[in-house]
């Protein structure tokens, strides 16, 4: 019997097809390619042609690398860290809950947005006013709120949400007024009785008017309360930036620094310390600069900040449970109401 004659293995082709020809205008067709099992495929000289080039590239890099400089290598390399490292930052402003990266100064400014340093001492009214809020069943006080006209009160929102967040603070329970004796009304300064002045003026104010007015004994920058012109002056650069005691809680450090000022004004002369390790501040407390009563010392020798080395919590109001309590009644010290 004859035996079928063998036959050549048949190769599979998957390489992409012809392109389309046209065929002088009457329909289309592809040219055939001859399919043969002895010949070298296409796809095996493409890839070997990859692996030619790769190759050559890698030997390249490695010659190239070889003749850097060993500075050069080591800018390199620095470099690809920082790289790293700017990739996953956050920038220089501080995050609520997780504070400031590096080291600071006590009392220091922290980083964060520009702030009005050149000053005029002239001012624009702000907001508008607003009735009475809490019972003042001894002392009512007026006041009005300004922007200084060289500071950029849009960086924070514009003078509107200054004023705002004045009247926010001081409505709020845990503010003053959780204290049944004093009620606040925001008024225009206008339409009071000729001669009256509001009893403050809650003014945001550059870094120079502030230094001007308060003094810049401790070379920090700060807030204060002056009593002639009844101002209560609001540092535009802790506006800005807060301070550091505050761990990045800008919203909760504005309105600190409005309860503490505004406190200065309406009697509460004295400074006050810690009173307990791990206690809330209290408002009266210079939480600007440290929540230490030893830093505190350290800064000021000559005043007076409770016990020893106590460190306080940050805490923005005087009332924090909303209202006096008969145990706490003191602990922002003794207002001379006269």
């Amino acid at each position: 019997m004859n035996q079928p004659t063998p036959q050549p293995p048949r190769w599979e082709r998957f390489d992409i097809p012809a392109p389309v020809r046209s065929n002088g205008g009457h329909g289309h067709h592809r040219s055939p390619e001859p399919r043969t099992g002895g010949r070298v495929q296409r796809w095996q000289l493409v890839a070997l042609a990859v692996v030619v080039v790769v190759t050559l590239l890698v030997f390249v890099s490695a010659l190239s690398a070889d003749s850097e400089s060993p500075d050069q290598q080591q800018a390199a390399s620095t470099a690809t860290q920082d790289g790293a490292q700017d990739e996953n930052s956050r920038g220089e402003g501080p995050v609520p809950g997780e504070g400031y990266q590096g080291e600071f100064a006590t009392g220091e400014l922290p980083p964060g947005g520009p702030y009005a340093e050149k000053g005029s001492d002239k001012y624009q009214v702000v907001g508008q006013p607003s009735p009475k809020v809490g019972e003042g069943r001894k002392d009512h006080y007026t006041y009005v709120v300004e922007v200084e006209d060289t500071v950029d009160a849009s960086r924070s929102g514009g003078g509107d949400a200054f004023a705002a967040m004045v009247d926010a603070t001081l409505s709020n329970p845990k503010s003053w007024i959780g204290d049944k004796d004093i009620s606040f009304e925001h008024v225009d300064e206008s339409a009071l009785p000729e001669g009256e002045e509001p009893d403050l003026r809650i003014q945001l104010t550059s870094t120079e008017t502030t230094h001007d007015v308060c003094g810049f004994t401790y070379r920090l920058e700060t807030s204060c309360n002056m009593p002639i012109g009844n101002r209560v002056v609001i540092n535009d650069a802790r506006w800005m930036r807060g301070a550091l005691p505050f761990d990045g809680d800008l919203g909760s450090y504005r309105q600190y620094v409005i309860n503490h000022e505004v406190g200065h004004g309406i009697g509460y002369a004295a400074h006050q310390g810690c009173r307990a390790d791990g206690a809330l501040a209290p408002v009266m407390m210079q939480q600007t600069l440290s929540l230490n009563n030893g830093v505190l010392h350290d800064i000021n020798p000559e005043g007076t900040y409770g016990q020893g080395d106590a460190t306080c919590r940050a805490n923005p109001w005087p009332y924090p449970t909303g209202g006096p309590e008969p145990d706490t009644e003191t602990e922002n010290g003794i207002r001379n109401d006269s």
